[in-house]
């Protein structure tokens, strides 16, 4: 598992087990590194195979899953991003619950490097709509966060940017180029397949990672999708 919040859990889970072994659990030194070489979260720092991306019809992109939803968390992937990739250029799409603190959550994935584009989309929460923020609430959290930290934004709809793209050279100069592009966009699917589009377009080549964050609800609709 990808993340130093990661290693802190494992470390966790192996000071648990050898407490237990103290009070006379049989718990084996094998068993502790068994458990730890095969742990595996789904929607945590989970990349999605080529096969898993092609069911989702976006062939050859590199696609993260992170069921992060808390400022704390939201540290947590881009360091683990940083520093596993720190060359990989970012396309973020991210739904969120209407209880959680989306402008702090916000800070922390602006402040950590440049975004190539952030697309804020909407899930189901626990079967319902009645926990789901709006793609539009979200979209005006980001550009606040990104008044804030002085981040220059380019802020339009999903047709102009579609639009946008049939048109090579634009992509790869000018404002479209150096600034991250925001948009909100109810369709998850046509959040994912804009923002690979976008990365190809930004970088040249599909080196780019899509990140599908804010919730495990997000990750779920995904895993569905791919499974389903």
């Amino acid at each position: 598992m990808l993340g130093t919040h990661q290693l802190q859990n494992a470390a966790t889970a192996t000071c648990a087990a050898l407490c237990l072994r103290d009070q006379g659990w049989k718990i084996s030194d094998g068993s502790v590194r068994a458990g730890l070489e095969h742990t595996y979260l789904l929607g945590r720092s989970q990349f999605l195979t080529s096969k898993e991306a092609e069911a989702l019809g976006l062939p050859g992109a590199t696609i993260l899953l992170d069921g992060a939803h808390t400022k704390e968390s939201a540290k947590a992937l881009a360091d683990t991003i940083r520093t596993a990739f720190p060359e990989a250029r970012l396309a973020l799409v991210v739904a969120m619950a209407s209880e959680k603190d989306h402008l702090a959550f916000a800070r922390e994935l602006l402040s950590g490097r440049q975004l190539e584009a952030v697309f804020l989309t909407e899930s189901d929460i626990a079967g319902g709509k009645s926990r789901t923020t709006s793609s539009s609430l979200l979209r005006d959290c980001w550009i606040q966060a990104s008044k804030e930290l002085g981040i220059d934004i380019l802020h339009d709809g999903m047709a102009e940017y579609q639009k946008l793209l049939k048109d090579q050279s634009v992509c790869s100069a000018g404002e479209f180029a150096d600034k991250t592009l925001l948009a909100a966009e109810s369709s998850l699917p046509v959040c994912m397949r804009i923002g690979n589009e976008i990365l190809k377009a930004k970088t040249g080549d599909q080196s780019g990672i899509l990140v599908v964050t804010g919730s495990l609800h997000i990750v779920s609709l995904v895993l569905a999708s791919v499974h389903g």
